[in-house]
């Protein structure tokens, strides 16, 4: 499978990256090369080709007893792999009315945006018509010069509303938190069960100078189970994201059992803050 996501203003000749992830029932995609692949859009119309060396965030080795792997190896990337052969036209000419979309829906973000516009070009050209859509009038003195007219309403400086959010890569075990993450006060008990289960074969002989009786191999099963001690910390109340990490990492957890630790904190309602897993 390749996708790729054509950026706006985008225009053909121009290079984008390329995702490639084998549906199929390949082991591995390391080291491999992707042919030239026409990438269609929706209405069946070729807007790229992408071609070149996969780019991986993991391996995979070993033989058929024995096999190491990291992340996944059956996914990846390639870095300016996809020449657009297609761009959606975009034409500004004569245009009266603009509307700004913003990536995030934030209202306190839209209505900022808004009036920041407004005072950088010092009367009323723009209104925020819901927490993602800014309208913006044209004056007429720009209506040939749309592209001039948008480099001065987007050099308006305003402070983003940025919301808190924790975003988890389960391919890689990336978890990224910014300053505005907080939690509850909570308690984390962080600790492992190790079950081994094996067959160990004794040799079973007969007593010395014995007529009766015939050495023999007799299996004996075992079953060993070991548990760590559990380790607990305790976070205050409205902990920060440096307490969050520094409590995680006095725990010993590893990039997954942080992870799994944010999840269970999210499903119990102490993380302030939004979970989004890639």
């Amino acid at each position: 499978m390749v996708r790729a996501i054509l950026p706006p203003f985008v225009r053909q000749g121009s290079r984008i990256d390329v995702d490639v992830a084998s549906i199929g029932d390949a082991q591995s995609i390391q080291g491999g090369l992707l042919i030239s692949t026409p990438l269609k859009g929706p209405n069946g119309e070729i807007y790229a080709v992408a071609d070149g060396p996969v780019l991986l965030g993991g391996f995979n080795a070993g033989g058929t007893n024995a096999r190491v792997q990291l992340n996944h190896p059956t996914a990846g990337r390639i870095p300016n792999g996809g020449l657009v052969e297609r761009e959606v036209l975009v034409d500004f000419t004569h245009k009266k009315n603009l509307n700004l979309v913003l990536h995030n829906t934030d209202f306190t973000t839209a209505s900022r945006a808004a009036k920041a516009i407004n005072e950088s070009m010092g009367y009323t050209v723009a209104g925020a018509l819901d927490g993602r859509t800014i309208a913006i009038k044209v004056p007429e003195s720009y209506e040939n010069r749309i592209v001039e007219y948008m480099a001065e309403v987007e050099n308006a400086t305003m402070d983003v509303d940025i919301r808190a959010r924790v975003v988890i890569n389960e391919k890689t075990g990336t978890v990224v938190m910014g300053n505005q993450v907080r939690i509850s006060q909570v308690s984390i008990i962080h600790g492992s069960l190790s079950l081994q289960v094996g067959t160990f074969y004794n040799v079973s002989q007969p007593a010395p100078f014995s007529r009766q009786g015939d050495t023999a191999v007799v299996p004996e099963q075992t079953v060993t189970a070991q548990e760590e001690k559990g380790r607990t910390v305790t976070l205050r109340d409205g902990a920060s994201v440096e307490e969050i990490v520094m409590g995680l990492n006095e725990l010993g957890a590893s990039p997954r059992d942080v992870i799994a630790i944010l999840k269970a904190i999210k499903a119990h309602g102490a993380l302030q803050a939004e979970l989004e897993i890639i």
